[in-house]
């Protein structure tokens, strides 16, 4: 192509934009971790109780969408390009709908391309020498400008530099071609690697840009579809919640939302900081009655499209925590039976810890049957060794205080060899300590256990 007098030219400046879906992409990707952060903030909070997850779930994925598109556009923009540039060269540190810029020389009818621009780094194409692509799909533009093309010492340690780097998946296949062939014919000699020439020699597929558009959707569909689930999650936990606060302290502050569901009759009481009227015994366990099913409503009849809900209650680390959480509810509401037996599919759904296990021993031991919370502590100890937790269990457990003299020298000769060894020891001061959570039903039940055999 002949030169063009640039005094004399018309230079033109447009805009090669990233691929539609390359963008749905990048938008979706940071809008997961910001609705993260939201279910974080409701999931540690309470004053949201008065509104309704399910209702509003939508509202909080397009203000994640929203959030997600000013932070990537900040990524993408000049101002922070600029701030970035003795690190980053002048590249963006991202590429989300702006991909290069091209200049173009127009002059009596020709038109010759001048230079691209990457970010806020100007690339005369006349200086390009090679375009590599990399195994990880990235597109380094090499140049000789600086360095040579030849070494009259060693021909072959001469070694382009690298200019540019761009993320060429930013591209469908057809402008990744229509770019690689802008470069070409403004250098002729340009030099290219085997990779990308089988890239290049790809067919184009008709409709490739719709299959790329319906994994966008796809990805985007999966946002909505998880936040669904989380808010269904969300309210359910705050219906079992709502219960067990009835039920177990009813004229706390914080069950001013709950109380305010319940049946009301003629005469006015101060529950808690709200006034209402008559709230009996009965009036409370119906309430918690009523939040119980509602839960249980959700649980059983989800959206039958939900791919997020299956996934997400089909992981027995979450049904093993959800059936915990419905039989310490069924408990409370007198419902024990119920409770074990929840209970159970809980400890066979996670059979590796074993604080189910002592919610499982109390309940047993709240009904009177001992001999069966010892048995269960007894079937931990067979897979626990270094515990001391189950032990104390077992020791309060036993009425007898000569049994009670054997659990304890047994659970002591086991500690000292699963945990504490020898003592003294080496060096002073480097005893192996248990290291165990206690929870303040753990401590209750053990201070009960105690002052009955006090008593007796």
């Amino acid at each position: 192509m002949k030169g063009i007098n640039l005094s004399d030219a018309e230079i033109k400046f447009e805009v090669l934009p990233a691929s539609r879906s390359h963008s749905v992409y990048t938008v979706v990707g940071f809008a997961w971790p910001i609705f993260g952060f939201f279910f974080l903030v409701l999931l540690c909070t309470t004053g949201w109780f008065k509104l309704e997850p399910l209702l509003f779930f939508p509202s909080m994925v397009f203000a994640a969408l929203f959030l997600a598109h000013l932070l990537a556009t900040f990524l993408e923009s000049n101002l922070l390009t600029s701030w970035l540039r003795p690190w980053r060269n002048g590249q963006p540190l991202l590429f989300y709908r702006r991909f290069i810029g091209v200049e173009t020389a127009c002059d009596k009818g020709e038109t010759e391309v001048v230079s691209v621009l990457v970010g806020q780094r100007r690339i005369l194409l006349g200086a390009v020498s090679e375009l590599y692509l990399t195994l990880l799909g990235t597109l380094e533009i090499r140049s000789t400008a600086v360095s040579g093309d030849s070494s009259p010492i060693d021909q072959s340690k001469i070694v382009p530099d690298v200019v540019a780097r761009l993320p060429l998946s930013c591209l469908d296949l057809e402008k990744q071609k229509r770019l690689v062939a802008l470069f070409e014919a403004a250098c002729p000699g340009l030099s290219t690697n085997k990779r990308l020439k089988d890239r290049l020699a790809s067919p184009v597929v008709k409709g490739q840009m719709l299959l790329q558009m319906l994994g966008a959707m796809i990805i985007t569909f999966a946002l909505f579809d998880v936040s669904y689930a989380t808010s269904l999650w969300l309210t359910m936990l705050r219906s079992y919640y709502g219960a067990q606060l009835l039920l177990r302290v009813p004229d706390a502050n914080e069950t001013s939302y709950f109380i305010e569901q319940l049946p009301v009759c003629a005469d006015a009481k101060q529950v808690g900081s709200l006034r209402v009227r008559n709230v009996q015994e009965a009036d409370i366990k119906g309430g918690a009655l009523k939040l119980y099913e509602g839960a249980e409503a959700l649980r059983t009849h989800p959206f039958p499209l939900s791919w997020a809900y299956r996934a997400l209650f089909s992981n027995k680390n979450s049904q093993a925590q959800l059936a915990a959480i419905r039989a310490e509810t069924l408990f409370q509401l007198g419902r024990k039976e119920e409770a074990l037996a929840l209970l159970k599919e809980a400890i066979e759904a996670k059979p590796s810890g074993f604080r189910t296990e002592l919610t499982y021993a109390r309940y047993l031991a709240a009904l009177g049957r001992k001999d069966e919370a010892i048995k269960v502590m007894q079937a931990v100890l067979e897979k626990h060794k270094d515990v001391l937790l189950p032990r104390l269990y077992e020791m309060g457990l036993n009425d007898s205080e000569s049994r009670r003299r054997e659990i304890y020298q047994a659970s002591m000769k086991e500690l000292d060899e699963q945990v504490f060894g020898t003592e003294p020891a080496w060096p002073p001061g480097g005893e192996r300590p248990i290291m165990e959570m206690w929870r303040r039903d753990d401590l209750e039940f053990l201070n009960q256990l105690l002052l009955e055999s006090k008593a007796k």
